[in-house]
């Protein structure tokens, strides 16, 4: 894929390289030669960037909000239940239910048989070591190890005194009794007196009972100081069990906790069911409490539906949005590649239309998926007009109805968005049309509410849509003409920069006669500033009759012969009258460099005058690779063997209808002119033979030119050139003289002929 001018601008060398050494090239440099390098992969990556910006349409899930209903109004419409769910009872009274549940849960205890065998066995050694004393033996063991046990003195009197067997027979049935039915700590004593009930664990047996069945050491002393008397042994008993009456129950926490969670969650949370098709409430009917428990709990559960199971029912539709999506953009690659073929064919212009349908794509998705705007307000109407400006009304009602078929039927949006907002687009493109001047944007800002408007209440008249909703969006269509002119006014002129497009408004601009370079060439090479305003009148009238860019063809035709600037004395327009020809002195191959150079010469200065690319391209390919004819034939006349190919200019050939145009309105120009008397019938003749010559030696064959088209030049050219050939009123001094200097003509109109 050749960008157009590219083979034939003729860029000198810069001037820190030298011969034979290549440049050095920046990274910059190589990233931006990389589309170039790699043009076929190009249009599939651009494809492929569209696509993934289209994704950004897909509706994201999102719950919708839930529906409030207040108690005592009226409700306007019937709600009917879609599906089974229960009634949920009224939040205050859940909560409340749970807490007692909650709090009739017992708390749990574990019995340690472990420490009841410890006490005892600690009881048992200490009557062994009292009967090693009591018979003047040394006991195996200390008194009072196991768990810092310290008798008072008055226990070991009774022991050593009285009778120990007696004293641990009382004290260990007691501690056996205790030990059984459960002893706890001073700490959980003091919590198991504020409960009614508790749940003691003994390996797989869950006992559940009141709490009075636990003893403690608070409980212990009680007892013993109300049932025993002041007697030794009595005291030596109490003290034993007191001592010896280890907790053998516990608190567990975690199962209190595990099962308190358990009764919270065992309350059941509703009251009834509805069942599917039930009437909730009726329309025009008041909410009462019961009603409202009812409306609720539908909210609740539709919500927690789209929750758990939204996205399974959206699969296919996502699967269809994909397909919708290909197809779109399928459609419209076959419609680029069938009849806009130089835009597929440029690089550049592809770039730009594939670039500006990607960032409208993402505009869309943010309004609608991120924002959550109205897609009202999606500017469609900024891109029309872009296209529009940028390249062409056809391309851009094509490019606008792709466009907002795509948003619209990908997002579900609809018939109503694509026609209210593709109507918006058409009448700002028509707004645009034949732009003259920067204020008619503006025009849009009216045309373009008016047709929103007037198209959203024909489909809300078909559709019965509320008069609120049709209000809303009204106020968001008269919004988006602001928004895409904006849009527009901001994005077209970067869009020049980056992409080297010429929209109108440029080439008015360029249009202006004191411009520098089209002042030079008025003052420094007269001749071919007429003759490049007589080929900028005759394109413009050939664009005219074909349906092509007038303006840019006028303004090609302004600037195509600016080379001839760094040699003007050597075209035969710009010799003065008297003055010799000087390629009578020159080589054939010598004017053939000349004639070239002109080509080369109109680049360079249009690069550094920043011209458009549009401009650059009317340089390069107005003469295409046709023959100089001229000095091809003085050179065989001098006897030489040359190849026609070396007297053919470098091209390329006209890629585009303008430039065509302008090749053939340069070519009948300078002929005319050498024509002895231009009659309308011979200026007929004259303008069909250059047509069809240049046609069959394939110089339009890349210009996308019909025969229809070279058909309505040739009869746009002739009045034109009729007028300018116009007949005169004969004076005799006029005619004598005239008659001296006819032969002096020489071979001036054939030199001509080829500048």
């Amino acid at each position: 894929m050749r960008s157009s001018g590219d083979s034939s601008e003729g860029h000198p060398r810069s001037s820190g390289s030298r011969p034979g050494t290549p440049a050095r090239r920046t990274r910059w440099q190589t990233l931006a030669d990389w589309p170039r390098r790699h043009d076929r992969l190009m249009p599939w990556l651009l494809l492929v960037g569209v696509f993934l910006c289209g994704l950004s349409l897909f509706p994201r899930h999102r719950e919708s909000r839930p529906t409030l209903y207040r108690l005592g109004t009226v409700q306007p419409k019937a709600v009917i239940a879609d599906f089974d769910f229960p009634i949920n009872k009224d939040a205050a009274v859940l909560e409340s239910e749970q807490q007692e549940a909650m709090r009739a849960v017992p708390p749990v205890l574990v019995y340690q048989d472990s420490v009841r065998t410890e006490a005892l066995s600690a009881l048992e050694r200490l009557q062994r070591t009292i009967i090693d004393l009591r018979g003047n033996r040394t006991p195996d063991e200390a008194v009072g190890e196991d768990r810092g046990v310290a008798l008072s003195q008055g226990v070991y009197l009774a022991l050593l005194t009285g009778d120990p067997s007696s004293i641990f027979s009382q004290a260990r049935g007691i501690l056996r009794s205790h030990f059984e039915r459960g002893i706890a700590s001073e700490e959980l004593e003091r919590r198991l007196g504020q409960m009614q009930r508790a749940s003691l664990v003994s390996g797989a047996v869950d006992w559940v009972g009141p709490t009075d069945r636990f003893f403690g050491p608070e409980r212990i002393r009680r007892e013993f100081a109300g049932r025993m008397d002041e007697s030794p042994e009595a005291l030596a008993v109490a003290e034993l069990v007191e001592r010896f009456a280890w907790p053998n129950i516990v608190y567990d926490d975690a199962a209190t906790v595990a099962r308190k969670r358990l009764a919270h969650e065992a309350v059941d949370p509703s009251i009834g069911m509805v069942l599917k098709g039930e009437k909730i409430v009726g329309a025009h009917e008041r909410i009462t409490p019961e009603v409202l428990l009812k409306l609720q709990s539908h909210e609740f559960w539709r919500q927690r539906r789209e929750a758990t199971e939204g996205m399974r029912p959206q699969l296919g539709i996502y699967a269809g949005r994909f397909l919708l999506l290909c197809l779109l953009l399928i459609g419209l690659v076959l419609y680029m590649r069938a009849y806009r073929g130089e835009i597929v064919g440029h690089l550049e212009d592809l770039t730009l239309l594939a670039t500006s349908l990607a960032v409208f794509l993402l505009l869309g998705g943010l309004t609608l998926n991120v924002l959550h705007l109205s897609a009202y307000l999606i500017p469609v109407a900024g891109f029309a007009v872009m296209i529009a400006l940028l390249y062409d009304e056809r391309l851009a009602l094509v490019a606008t109805g792709f466009l907002t078929t795509i948003i619209g039927m990908v997002t579900g949006l609809g018939l109503t968005f694509v026609l209210v907002v593709g109507f918006g687009a058409v009448a700002a493109i028509l707004s645009v049309h034949q732009l003259r001047d920067r204020r008619q944007l503006y025009r849009l800002l009216l045309y373009v509410p008016l047709v929103h408007i007037g198209t959203l209440v024909i489909m809300g008249m078909l559709g019965s849509v509320p008069f609120e909703q049709m209000l809303t969006d009204a106020l968001y269509l008269v919004a988006n003409p602001f928004i895409a002119a904006g849009f527009a006014l901001f994005a077209v002129p970067l869009s020049e920069t980056l992409f080297g497009k010429c929209t109108n408004l440029t080439l008015l601009e360029l249009l202006d006669l004191n411009r520098p370079l089209l002042r030079r060439l008025m003052l420094e090479a007269p001749g071919t500033y007429h003759h490049s305003l007589m080929v900028g009148t005759l394109a413009e009238a050939g664009a005219q009759a074909i349906g092509a860019n007038p303006l840019m063809a006028r303004v090609q035709g302004y600037y195509h012969d600016i080379g001839k600037l760094r040699k003007p004395e050597y075209f035969i327009e710009n010799i003065m009258a008297g003055r010799k020809n000087p390629h009578d002195k020159l080589a054939p191959t010598m004017s053939r460099l000349i004639l070239e150079s002109h080509v080369r010469d109109g680049l360079q200065l249009a690069a550094e005058s920043k011209l458009p690319r549009a401009v650059r391209d009317s340089i390069a390919q107005h003469h295409g690779t046709g023959v100089m004819t001229y000095f091809y034939h003085k050179a065989r006349q001098m006897g030489t063997q040359v190849p026609e190919t070396e007297y053919r200019y470098p091209g390329p050939r006209p890629r585009s209808r303008e430039v065509a145009i302008v090749l053939l309105a340069d070519q009948v120009d300078a002929a005319s002119r050498s024509l002895h008397e231009p009659t309308p019938s011979r200026l007929q003749g004259l303008v069909k033979q250059l047509v069809e010559k240049s046609a069959l030696e394939g110089e339009l064959d890349e210009s996308f030119l019909t025969l229809k088209d070279m058909a309505a030049m040739r009869g746009a050219f002739v009045p034109i050139l009729t007028a300018l050939f116009h007949g005169r009123i004969s004076y005799p001094t006029l005619e004598q003289k005239s008659a001296k200097l006819s032969s002096g003509v020489g071979h001036e109109p054939a030199a001509k002929a080829e500048g």
